[in-house]
């Protein structure tokens, strides 16, 4: 579907591409605070002042925006002290004002909530972007306590008592749907979180140890893998190692010299620094002809965090344990059946069974692909065979650039970052309705913490109202930020019942794109970069475009885990379209627009080597259903199957291209054992079905039409898109928004299958 032509293709069928499983996206956690997680607003028809002596910390005396600057530098562990200090009476106090309804439940302890959600979440995102050794401990200091507050305010069997009593009285079919679905998804996480258990028994106190373990394991993992990745550094001095590499990793590698004390940072003579950050680890490993060199850093990345101090595997290990007792604890067989009892699939066996119907569908397409890579590699390159992991992505790129003729580092030459944001923000202007500016912050008095982080104002075209804020980080710092790309929430909408006054939502936007160079060129991108971009902005939208009133279930606040994704995915979709190609590229010299046949190599990606891609998701999905399901880790030695042995045995029935034996990826694995998607990695493919679906929406809607026509079309579509998915947020089942924008509660699987190529 194309808003100017008639042009219809399909679509790549992994969002992340050569990158899976690489790109960290972060959502708020779900996993260890079904309260505080659940209550971000203040909704409270009281708010007890913050004490003297914590309004003496920036941390928690702000009002629109945090002072990021002054935060940074002022100790963040005993202003976290005073606050839960003083959270924890007040809501003690209160436990005895709880009574079956919406004010005297979820109205009363409002402001504690938000209070609480605000501090650590700014605690942990200056962790993942401005790392260090201070602000490592205090995280983890802080995440102990946040952890057992959490515990104390989720496990208050008064107000439980008092919301399962609001559920059984009349007065509960006065609330609406928005206050009904909030109270019956709170009583079900605090169900989760272990008040059911008997007070003061050794089941709950177990219980506790273990949430308390796990968000410190989980924090290890990500220092961990944030320690492995900065540790490898692979010094070059000779040009000719790096053949094939393009001068804008080179001049990225060179600048690592230079921040090391190797260099004066000159790309042409050297020397260069391979790292295994994304922004030189994946093209690195798409371009370089050095074969030896390819495997050895194909290794690094693939062992990391895997042996020495940062070892991972036993970490792994212990997670696995706490999550099948903590299961049993709960009355469950295993943690995938409590992580999916919150979600849409709501049982492991309906996320299994997407998995194989995609498993059945791509396996003969993924063969076909890799004996093709495979003769091509031999036949036309005189690359040895048969192909060895390091080699696959190499020869992936040399084919796509023998068959679609143009290789990454040529189309990276046409997407400058300041034009792709640009066309983003023009794409939602167009399309969804929603204007986005750049704000004057030393006119706003908005600190940040970094200079080179902007902040952007999203408004109602039409209207011109104001409806949100973001933050956007969009480059790598290697040295203090953590890889990959996300989205994460500062604060959530809110509506105040009595004044009517509305706390607007503001988010972060973080990337890792090659920063520009002051005498170079800009900042380009690869097409992965472009998509990406696209996908985390797509959940922004989600978060800032919301109408709910209700903080715990506005913008992605309430969205069930596997439908989360939805909105993201859906965005990239239009990367591929021909029109917004257009739009988002130049040459960042010249200023020459992209070709006609670099467009269409790009319109034709899609269906490349897509069965390849979808079954390597498939895979992650895969074994992280098992390994928090039927998988039981044991201290009884060599014979016993480890974490490595399952993973190497799905891998071998799911994916047709080579692994290597020491392959120890799951040690890197941040989603499912450092982030929110244990035992629901599943949820991109499911949520990707759901978004090629809704990709399918447009395309129905232009059909037959033309020039005008055709654009009211997309207008119309996308208002409603706007309408559904993006504005009721967690307020509503994702089975009923899909009734509201596509008419049927569940999305057609045939769309994915038919952009990926794998059905006429």
């Amino acid at each position: 579907m194309n808003i100017v032509n008639d042009r219809k293709s399909g679509r790549n069928t992994s969002s992340k591409s050569f990158a899976a499983a690489t790109h960290y996206t972060s959502r708020p956690a779900q996993i260890f605070l079904p309260t505080l997680s659940a209550s971000y607003g203040i909704m409270a028809q009281f708010k007890v002042a913050k004490t003297p002596e914590e309004m003496k910390y920036p941390l928690l005396n702000w009002d629109k925006f945090p002072n990021f600057a002054e935060i940074k530098s002022s100790p963040v562990v005993p202003a976290f002290d005073l606050l839960v200090k003083r959270v924890s009476a007040e809501f003690e106090k209160r436990e005895d004002e709880f009574t079956p309804s919406w004010e005297g439940t979820m109205g009363l302890v409002e402001d504690l909530d938000e209070d609480v959600f605000c501090a650590y979440n700014i605690v942990s995102h200056l962790n993942g972007v401005c790392n260090s050794e201070e602000l490592r401990q205090a995280m983890e200091v802080i995440q102990a306590k946040h952890t057992k507050l959490a515990l104390l305010m989720s496990q208050s069997l008064k107000k439980y008592k008092a919301l399962t009593a609001l559920v059984s009285s009349p007065s509960f079919s006065n609330l609406n749907p928005v206050q009904q679905r909030i109270i019956n998804k709170t009583i079900q996480g605090m169900q989760l979180a272990g008040v059911g258990l008997p007070e003061e028994s050794p089941e709950k106190n177990r219980f506790n140890e273990i949430k308390e373990r796990l968000s410190l394991l989980n924090l290890k993992f990500q220092n961990n893998v944030l320690d492995s990745t900065k540790a490898f550094k692979e010094i070059v001095n000779d040009r000719k190692e790096l053949e094939g590499c393009s001068e804008r990793i080179l001049r990225l590698m060179a600048g690592t010299a230079k921040k090391e004390g190797l260099s004066d940072g000159d790309f042409v003579k050297g020397p260069w620094v391979v790292t295994l950050d994304q922004p030189v680890y994946v093209p690195f490993m798409m371009l370089c002809d050095n074969r030896p060199l390819r495997e050895k850093v194909y290794r690094a990345y693939m062992t990391r965090a895997s042996s020495g101090e940062t070892n991972n595997a036993p970490v792994i290990n212990e997670i696995l344990k706490l999550r099948k007792e903590e299961a049993k604890l709960l009355g469950y067989e295993n943690y995938a059946a409590v992580s999916l009892a919150q979600k849409m699939a709501a049982k492991p066996s309906a996320a299994n069974a997407l998995i194989e119907d995609l498993i059945a569908a791509s396996s003969p397409a993924g063969k076909r692909e890799i004996e093709e890579l495979t003769v091509f590699a031999r036949d036309t390159l005189g690359h040895p065979t048969p192909l060895a992991p390091w080699d696959i992505n190499y020869i992936k790129e040399q084919y796509r650039k023998h068959v679609l003729r143009f290789s990454e580092d040529d189309i990276a030459q046409y997407f400058s970052f300041d034009k792709v944001i640009s066309g983003l923000f023009s794409f939602v202007e167009e399309v969804l309705n929603v204007k986005v500016d750049e704000v004057d912050q030393k006119k706003e008095g908005i600190s940040t913490w970094n200079e080179e982080v902007k902040v952007f104002k999203i408004a109602d075209k039409n209207s011109g109202e104001t409806l949100a804020y973001f933050y956007g980080d969009f480059y790598c710092r290697i040295e203090e930020k953590r890889s990959g790309a996300w989205m994460d929430i500062l604060r959530a909408r809110y509506k105040n019942p009595k004044t009517g006054e509305v706390r607007l939502p503001v988010a972060y936007l973080v990337c890792n794109q090659s920063p520009p160079s002051k005498s170079g060129p800009p900042s380009t991108m690869t097409f992965a970069d472009v998509k990406t971009v696209f996908h985390e902005f797509g959940h922004c939208l989600q978060h800032l475009c919301t109408i709910v009133d209700f903080s715990q279930a506005s913008g992605i606040k309430g969205i069930e885990w596997d439908f989360v994704e939805v909105a993201s995915q859906f965005m990239e979709n239009f990367c591929y379209e021909p029109e917004w190609i257009a739009r988002l590229s130049a040459h960042h010299v010249s200023g020459d627009p992209m070709p006609q046949d670099m467009v269409d190599s790009l319109v034709n990606r899609r269906k490349f080597l897509a069965a390849t891609d979808m079954l390597r998701q498939l895979h992650f999905a895969s074994s992280d259903l098992a390994l928090y399901s039927t998988f039981s880790p044991s201290d009884n030695g060599a014979e016993q199957k480890t974490i490595f042995d399952l993973d190497r045995e799905i891998a071998e029935r799911i994916l047709v291209v080579p692994r290597m034996p020491e392959d120890k990826f799951l040690c890197g694995f941040l989603h499912i054992f450092g982030g929110g998607y244990a035992a629901g990695y599943y949820s991109y493919k499911w949520s990707e079905v759901y978004s090629a679906d809704a990709y399918a929406a447009f395309e129905e809607a232009v059909e037959g039409l033309a020039g005008k026509e055709r654009i009211e079309a997309i207008v119309r579509t996308g208002k409603l898109y706007r309408e559904t998915v993006l504005s009721l947020g967690g307020g509503t089942h994702p089975a009923e928004v899909w009734k509201l924008f596509r008419g049927r509660e569940s999305a057609d699987i045939k769309p994915l299958l038919r952009h990926a190529g794998l059905i006429a």
